[in-house]
C-alpha cells in the first residue's frame, strides 16, 4: 500500500465494517492540503475583518507607513 501511495500520490481510504476510518497518504500531498488548508484560513480570516470593517485601503496603509518612517 505504501508504494502504490507513494507511486500514484493518491490517498487510500482503509475501512472498518465498510465504513471509512482512516486515510493513508503521501507526506508531500499530506503537507500541500495542510498548506492550502492554512492559506484558505487566512483568506477567511481577511475577508471576515473586511466585513466587520476592521481593514485599510492601500493608501491609508502607506500613509500609516510613511508616518512611521518619518519618526
Amino acid at each position: 500500500m505504501l508504494k502504490q501511495v507513494n507511486d500514484t500520490r493518491r490517498p487510500i481510504i482503509i475501512t472498518q465494517n465498510g465504513k471509512p476510518k482512516a486515510v493513508l497518504q503521501d507526506p508531500e500531498s499530506y503537507e500541500n492540503m495542510r498548506n492550502t488548508i492554512g492559506i484558505l484560513k487566512l483568506i477567511s480570516l481577511g475577508e471576515e475583518d473586511i466585513r466587520n470593517e476592521k481593514s485599510k485601503t492601500q493608501t491609508e496603509l502607506f500613509s500609516d507607513l510613511d508616518k512611521l518612517i518619518d519618526l
